[in-house]
C-alpha cells in the first residue's frame, strides 16, 4: 500500500512536471509568434489578413489542444486543484472570464450565427477568436514565464520589421511583396495593420531603455528605440501619435518622483527628436525617395512631413540637450531644497512644452470659425460618421441586445441591415465595407453589448492598476502597463486585428504571471 505522503509527493512532481512542459510548450509558441509570424506573408499582400489569420488560428489551437490535454491530465490526477484554482483567481481573472461568457452570450443570442462565429470576412474577430484570445491571456499567466530575455527576443524581430517598413516608405523593397502599392509597407499589411502591430511592440523598447539599469541593454533598448520612432513617424497613419503621447505622458508621470528616471526621459525625447532628423537625412539620400505625403497623395502636409523635413525637430534636440547638461549640472551645486525647485520647475517646463504641442497639432481639427467638432461625419477619415453610426445603431437595440449585443464581429452584419445607417456608410465609404467602427470600444459596445465592455474595461483597467502597484519592485511591470496602455490608446481610434490583438492578451497574461509569481492575487 502506498502511503499518504508518497502519494502527495507522485502528484506534486506530475504537478512540476506538467508545469514544465506546459512552460516549454509556450515558450515554443512565444518564438513562433514573436519571430516567425510578423514574417509570414505569402503571397504577399494579397489577402495578407486571411493569410496571418490562418497562421495564427492553426498554430494556437494546436498549442490550445496541447495546452488543455496537459491541464486536463494534472486535473485528473488531482482533482481538488480545479477547486483550487477558482480560489486563486484575481480580479483581472474574472473580469477574463466575464468577457469569455459574455462574448458566448452575445453569440447565442446573435441573428448572425456563422458570422458571429468565425467573424467577419477578412477580420475573423468573432466567437472562436475571442475565446482563443481569453485562454491564450489564461494559459501565459499560469505558464508563461516572463524575462527581459524572451522581450530582448522579441524586440529583435520587431525591429527588423521596422526596419523593412522604413525602407519601404523611402521606395526600397529587400523583399519583393505581390500587390506593393505605397499604402502597404513591410511583411504586415496596410499602414493601419503595421501601426496596429507597432502599438503593442514599439513602447517594449522604448520603456526597457527608460526603466533598465544595466547599460548593455540600455544601449540595445536605445538603438531599437530610435528605429521604432522612425518607423512609427514615416509609416503613414497618424494614429502613431497618440501612442508617442500617451507613452512620454505616462513615463514622466512614472518619473515625477524619481531624477534618474526624469534623466532617462529626457534622454528618450532626445532620441524621438533624433530619430525624426534621421528620418530627414534619409530623405536626400540617393535612391532613397518618399513615396508617402502630401506631395503623392495630396492634402495638407502630414505631421510625419513636419517632423522629417523641417527644424522643428531639431530646435526640440538642442533645448532638451541644453535643458539636460543643465539640470545635470546645476543639481550637483544645489542643496536638497534647490534640488527639489529645480526638479519641479524641470517638469513644469516640460508639461507646458507637451500642452503647447498638443494645442499646435489639436488646432488641424478646428473649423474656420474656431469651433471644435469632433464628430464631424468626415473627421478622421470618415471615423466620425463611423462613430455616429455606431451610437445611433446601439440606441436603436432592444433591451436584451444591449446587454449582450449583436454578436461577435456582426457589425457590419447588422448595420447594413439599418437602411438610415446603411445609406450613410454607403455615402462616405461606397463600395468599401466598414466592418468596425475604427474605435475598439465602440466595436465591442455593439458587438458584445453592455456586459462585453464592462467585462473587458475592467479586465484591462485592474490589470493596469494592479501593475502600477507592484512595478516599484519589479520594472517589467512598467513594459506590461505601457504597452497595454498603448495599445488601448490606440485603439480608440482603431481595431482589434490578427496583428495586434494577440500580442495584447498575450501581454495582459505575462503581466499576471508576473504578479502570481510576486505573490500578488487579489
Amino acid at each position: 500500500m502506498y502511503t499518504k505522503r508518497y502519494i502527495q509527493q507522485l502528484n506534486n512532481s506530475g504537478q512540476i512536471f506538467s508545469r514544465k512542459i506546459g512552460q516549454a510548450i509556450l515558450s515554443l509558441y512565444f518564438i513562433v509568434m514573436a519571430v516567425v509570424y510578423p514574417y509570414y506573408a505569402p503571397g504577399g499582400y494579397l489577402r495578407i489578413g486571411e493569410a496571418k489569420y490562418i497562421f495564427f488560428r492553426n498554430v494556437t489551437l494546436v498549442v490550445m489542444a496541447v495546452m488543455l490535454a496537459v491541464v486536463l491530465s494534472t486535473v485528473i490526477r488531482q482533482p481538488g486543484l480545479f477547486t483550487e484554482y477558482y480560489h486563486k483567481m484575481s480580479v483581472t481573472d474574472w473580469f477574463a472570464y466575464g468577457y469569455f461568457v459574455a462574448v458566448m452570450l452575445s453569440y447565442l443570442g446573435s441573428s448572425y450565427k456563422e458570422e458571429a462565429f468565425w467573424g467577419a470576412e477578412g477580420w475573423y474577430m468573432g466567437t472562436v477568436m475571442q475565446m482563443i484570445l481569453v485562454l491564450l491571456y489564461f494559459f501565459f499567466s499560469r505558464y508563461f514565464v516572463c524575462r527581459i530575455g524572451w522581450l530582448t527576443v522579441w524586440i529583435s524581430a520587431a525591429a527588423g520589421v521596422f526596419i523593412l517598413g522604413i525602407l519601404n516608405r523611402y521606395s526600397i523593397y529587400p523583399i519583393v511583396m505581390e500587390g506593393q502599392t505605397p499604402v502597404f509597407i513591410s511583411t504586415l499589411g496596410n499602414i493601419n495593420w503595421f501601426c496596429g502591430y507597432w502599438s503593442v511592440t514599439a513602447p517594449i523598447g522604448i520603456t526597457l531603455y527608460w526603466c533598465s539599469e544595466k547599460r548593455w541593454q540600455r544601449a540595445a533598448a536605445g538603438l531599437y528605440s530610435i528605429v521604432a520612432v522612425l518607423a512609427g513617424v514615416v509609416q503613414g497613419s497618424e494614429s502613431a501619435y497618440l501612442v508617442f503621447g500617451v507613452v512620454f505622458v505616462a513615463l514622466l508621470l512614472f518619473s515625477l518622483h524619481n531624477i534618474q528616471r526624469l534623466y532617462r526621459w529626457m534622454e528618450l525625447g532626445m532620441l524621438f527628436a533624433a530619430g525624426c532628423q534621421l528620418g530627414r537625412i534619409l530623405r536626400y539620400l540617393p535612391g532613397f525617395n518618399m513615396n508617402y505625403g502630401s506631395d503623392v497623395n495630396g492634402g495638407s502636409p502630414l505631421v510625419m512631413e513636419r517632423l522629417t523635413d523641417s527644424n522643428v525637430t531639431l530646435w526640440l534636440l538642442g533645448i532638451l540637450l541644453v535643458a539636460y547638461a543643465a539640470l545635470r549640472v546645476w543639481k550637483k551645486g544645489l542643496t536638497d531644497g534647490g534640488k527639489r525647485r529645480l526638479y519641479v520647475l524641470t517638469v513644469i517646463s516640460i508639461c507646458c512644452i507637451i500642452l503647447c504641442g498638443i494645442i499646435k497639432v489639436s488646432g488641424r481639427l478646428y473649423e474656420a470659425d474656431g469651433q471644435i467638432r469632433w464628430f464631424r461625419d468626415d473627421w478622421g477619415n470618415g471615423r466620425g460618421t463611423a462613430w455616429n453610426c455606431s451610437i445611433e445603431a446601439y440606441r436603436g437595440l432592444d433591451t436584451v441586445h444591449k446587454i449582450v449585443g449583436v454578436g461577435p464581429d456582426c457589425f457590419a452584419a447588422y448595420l447594413y441591415e439599418v437602411p438610415p445607417l446603411a445609406e450613410q456608410l454607403v455615402r462616405k465609404f461606397g463600395d468599401e465595407r466598414l466592418t468596425n467602427a475604427h474605435n475598439e470600444t465602440l466595436s465591442i459596445l455593439l458587438n458584445t453589448g453592455a456586459l462585453g465592455v464592462l467585462c473587458y474595461v475592467g479586465f484591462v483597467g485592474s490589470a493596469l492598476v494592479r501593475y502600477n502597484k507592484k512595478a516599484g519592485r519589479q520594472p517589467l511591470f512598467y513594459v506590461c502597463a505601457i504597452c497595454l496602455l498603448a495599445y488601448t490608446v490606440h485603439n480608440m481610434v482603431s481595431f482589434q486585428q490578427v496583428l495586434n490583438t494577440p500580442y495584447f492578451f498575450m501581454l495582459l497574461g505575462m503581466g499576471e504571471g508576473l504578479l502570481r509569481e510576486n505573490g500578488e492575487m487579489a
